[in-house]
């Protein structure tokens, strides 16, 4: 009883409307296509209703298998590269191996784009060493708009490494001024500093090059501009019908099987006789001394 409520816990987010026009029709998505054409794909979820965030980390992984199997058909390369832009990457549930895919999906021409507001939640959810794997597989850091108490200011205050500057002191006696000089290391930029960067100021840190402190500007204003409304094909609610055993084996076989037998008084499917055709009216055998009356349905 214990297994089947555990099953049943696991099952309970599937019961929902919203996720059968999802999940039992035909997907949209081409893994083959996307790869190979130009084209974005955007998942779009309430923020609200957080039962659905685990499709998100079903979703990244099946295509993430899908397009490395493309991959693999050409030489373990693809044609052209994809981005994966997980916004929000901290919220959701943990993805299965994401640390694996942070590390084998570069040689593939496959870039991931983790985008985080803190390194806690990568902790929380792929612990301490899985945090740090897929932060070190990421060559680009691009970071700014801290909290006061951001912790993770720290961490990349550290990550930014130091600078050596002059300090001084100078002291005055009566008769006996004297002036001191030394050089000393400090952060290249203290906690402090990351968390009053003015907004729209970011810190870049990229593989082989030194830090640089940027603006960039937002995607509004490079002068984008959006074509029609794209309309997802709206599937309305089937209508749920009931059909006893005999009605079911009828349909099953109509659909399926190559030639069947039914027995006219009872409906039991008497056998199954290899052939092909199409589907005609039932024809009744004449009465003969067998036991049972038989009706030869021809299907395709």
């Amino acid at each position: 009883m214990s297994v089947l409520s555990t099953v049943l816990s696991r099952l309970n987010s599937f019961l929902d409307s919203e996720m059968e026009q999802i999940l039992c029709f035909d997907t949209a998505v081409d893994a083959e296509k996307f790869v190979n054409k130009k084209s974005a794909l955007f998942i779009v979820l309430p923020e609200e209703d957080l039962t659905k965030y685990f499709m998100v980390s079903l979703m990244i992984q099946q295509l993430y298998r899908e397009i490395l199997a493309v991959a693999d058909e050409n030489e373990g390369k693809l044609k052209n590269r994809v981005v994966f832009y997980c916004d929000e990457l901290g919220t959701l549930p943990a993805i299965d191996s994401l640390e694996l895919i942070f590390s084998a999906s570069r040689s593939r021409r496959l870039t991931m784009v983790p985008i985080i507001q803190s390194f806690g939640q990568l902790e929380k959810n792929y612990g301490k060493e899985g945090s740090e794997i897929i932060v070190d597989n990421c060559q680009d850091t691009i970071f700014g708009g801290f909290a006061p108490n951001s912790q993770t200011a720290e961490v990349l205050s550290k990550a930014m490494g130091s600078r050596t500057v002059m300090s001084g002191s100078i002291s005055r006696g009566k008769n006996d001024p004297s002036q001191s000089l030394q050089m000393m290391e400090r952060p290249l930029m203290t906690a402090d500093e990351l968390k009053s960067i003015p907004k729209g100021n970011f810190v870049v840190m990229k593989t082989g090059t030194h830090p640089m402190k940027t603006k960039l500007r937002l995607f509004l204003d490079w002068g984008i501009t959006f074509d029609s409304v794209y309309t997802v094909a709206e599937r309305a609610h089937r209508k749920v019908t009931y059909a006893d055993k005999q009605i079911l084996e009828e349909n099953i076989m109509r659909r399926h099987a190559a030639f069947i037998a039914i027995d006219t008084e009872s409906g039991e499917l008497l056998e199954e006789v290899s052939g092909s055709g199409t589907l005609h009216t039932p024809v009744t055998e004449p009465q003969t001394n067998t036991s049972k009356r038989r009706t030869h349905v021809r299907t395709s």
